[in-house]
């Protein structure tokens, strides 16, 4: 076989023999490697090497376990697949510091408790053919030796009351394995995740933010699986206690809170071996897609978009929250394509989401009334000797009490304020109208200047919140507003009740995963009170963003709720109110979200375009 002249020679050699060569081959050339080689190629060495198992662990570790929900996901799936009725977990520090995962189902004998932690070792499939009708929830036998080689790992097992087995590992080394005493089930505790690994560890997020993933992790084992019961403790609290029921719809009490789940509505469709079902519910706000195949909670693109989709309204955002668990024949779908097994592949995905898509159409019709309508804000009247808009909801009256603004009507712009109360130049020139009821359109000496109404009253209202140094006013509830909340939402409302208290949102723990509103901002309408937190929660559990207080988080969530819409008529004074507040900001450029307030048509470039130059 003939050699390109520039063709790259590559000298392997082995690790633990360092002076024996493997071979050496040609970059032109196809190369048959052994299996387990581990490949690596250095900088001006020219020479590659076989990684030491250790490493081998640790960088399928990577793959694994992502942060302390991985290791979570996978514990439970294998309690699952080992006949669990009752599954406890334990963390601290969000499961930085500790996971503990313990159940009751038909534990292992000495050698299998061992034979566990070696990789690729499983008793879920034997050959090639088993991958193609996969039933349970792990098979790779990954899972205990990925994580043991990124942790302190250890694994209390027995197949009976008695007699057990337990395993000490130490970021893959076994250290010890001796009898116990134990229940049948087993027991396996994680400590110290990624701290040998600091480049993995330092990408964990808060506290919070890994305990909410970890909620959000075992509620959704929890909405496939309710035969099971399900424990989840952090520090000293019980935050979810799910005891076994015979059937979703009784789980999802437990899961949504006792008021959406009484508005839900059953999904069921079937066809040809696919079957759908689950349930849609009012929408929360933050986006709720719970889809499972076959038992598995997956993340898959093809899934959700098919759902995101169906359920989009013509507002174009989602009017349902939904939990669905799609039944497919296992030899229809893969779940061997991603390494934390969160996406699938189908055999035929035109006929799954066919089927999906059907059977939401068919749950939306019953759905009455899932779009919960917000009240449209008006821009009020300024006060005397002030420029201020307030946030909303409740207007001076005539005899100076807060009340309900006269004249006002759901959606119809306010006409009591003066078309001559401000004077038509504003610091970007002329105001000439409104285009689309979306933008405030201007001119300038220089061109058009088109501003986003919605975003530029955010942008007023953020800094309102955040520009004072004190806590402000707050508007007391005469009764307090009991807001239930998903499992992720309530452990957030407790993270952030120190920092919303400050912006004058005064939240208490109730039972469960309910909370109390005791009071709002004073500019804040009282009768939103339940809609506003749901959403504020579901804002700030959404995600961090860099460099980004929770505080200001939460400050930007309150505008954006309050802040008047687009497709929203203005009356002249109105909007140049609007921008009056708007030239006294500090940044009247970027929204809190960081998305532009301004945009500039130069009247050169409008000539060009037009065709007079």
């Amino acid at each position: 076989m003939s050699r390109s002249r520039n063709a790259l020679a590559i000298t392997i050699r082995c690790c633990s023999e360092s002076s024996k060569s493997i071979g050496t081959f040609y970059a032109d050339r196809c190369v048959a490697l052994p299996t387990r080689a581990a490949l690596v190629y250095l900088p001006n060495v020219a020479t590659i090497r076989l990684l030491p198992d250790a490493l081998i662990n640790q960088i399928a570790a990577g793959e694994v376990v992502e942060r302390p929900a991985s290791v979570v996901k996978e514990l439970v799936e294998n309690s699952l697949d080992a006949g669990a009725r009752s599954v406890r977990v334990e963390l601290a520090a969000g499961g930085r510091d500790l996971v503990v995962v313990e159940d009751d189902g038909c534990g292992m004998d000495r050698d299998d408790a061992l034979l566990a932690l070696e990789r690729h070792a499983t008793s879920k499939i034997t050959n090639a053919e088993d991958l193609a009708r996969i039933s349970t929830l792990g098979f790779r036998g990954e899972a205990l030796p990925s994580i043991a080689a990124a942790a302190h790992l250890t694994l209390e097992t027995a197949t009976a009351d008695g007699e057990g087995t337990r395993v000490e590992v130490e970021f893959g080394r076994v250290l010890a394995a001796e009898p116990c005493v134990r229940p049948r089930g087993t027991r396996v505790v994680v400590r110290d995740l990624f701290a040998r690994l600091p480049a993995r560890r330092k990408f964990l997020r808060t506290e919070g933010t890994e305990l909410r993933h970890a909620v959000t992790t075992l509620t959704g084992l929890a909405f496939t699986h309710p035969e099971v019961t399900f424990i989840l403790e952090h520090g000293n609290r019980t935050l979810l206690h799910l005891p076994a029921v015979r059937e979703t719809g009784q789980r999802l009490p437990d899961l949504v809170g006792a008021k959406r789940a009484r508005e839900a509505r059953a999904v069921r469709q079937a066809s040809a071996g696919l079957a759908v079902s689950g349930f849609l519910l009012p929408p929360s706000g933050a986006r709720e897609i719970v889809i499972a195949v076959n038992g598995r909670v997956v993340r898959d693109r093809l899934l959700i978009g098919a759902v995101s989709r169906a359920l989009r309204g013509p507002s174009g955002t989602s009017e349902a929250d939904a939990y669905l668990h799609l039944t497919v024949p296992a030899g229809e779908v893969d779940v061997n394509v991603h390494p934390t097994k969160a996406e699938v592949r189908f055999a035929d995905p035109g006929r799954v989401t066919s089927v999906l898509t059907q059977a939401l159409a068919a749950a939306r019709v019953a759905l009455h009334g899932p779009v919960e309508v917000r009240r449209v804000v008006s821009l009020p009247p300024a006060e005397p000797g002030s420029r201020r808009l307030p946030l909303g909801g409740s207007y001076p009256t005539a005899s100076g009490a807060a009340g309900a603004r006269p004249g006002v009507r759901e959606g119809l712009p306010s006409q009591s304020i003066s078309e001559t109360a401000l004077p038509a130049l504003t610091r970007w020139g002329r105001y000439i109208g409104q285009y689309r009821d979306t933008y405030l359109v201007l001119e300038d000496a220089e061109g058009l200047v088109l501003i986003d109404q919605h975003v530029a009253h955010e942008r007023v209202l953020f800094e309102r919140l955040l520009g004072t140094g004190s806590k402000p006013a707050v508007q007391g509830l005469l009764l307090p507003e009991i807001v239930e909340l998903p499992p992720a939402q309530a452990v957030m409302a407790a993270e952030a009740a120190g920092e919303l208290d400050t912006l004058g949102l005064e939240l208490e723990p109730a039972s469960g995963t309910t909370v109390r509103v005791l009071g709002v901002p004073a500019a804040l309408p009282a009768t939103r009170a339940a809609e506003i937190v749901r959403q504020l929660l579901s804002d700030l559990a959404g995600g961090e963003t860099p460099g980004e207080s929770l505080r200001e988080r939460a400050a930007a969530s309150l505008a954006c709720q309050t802040a008047i819409k687009k497709n929203r008529a203005l009356s002249r004074a109105e909007a140049e109110h609007l921008l009056a507040e708007l030239a006294e900001v500090r940044d009247p450029h970027r929204c809190p979200h960081g998305r532009p307030i301004v945009l500039r048509l130069p009247h050169p470039e409008i000539e060009r375009r037009i065709g007079r130059r």
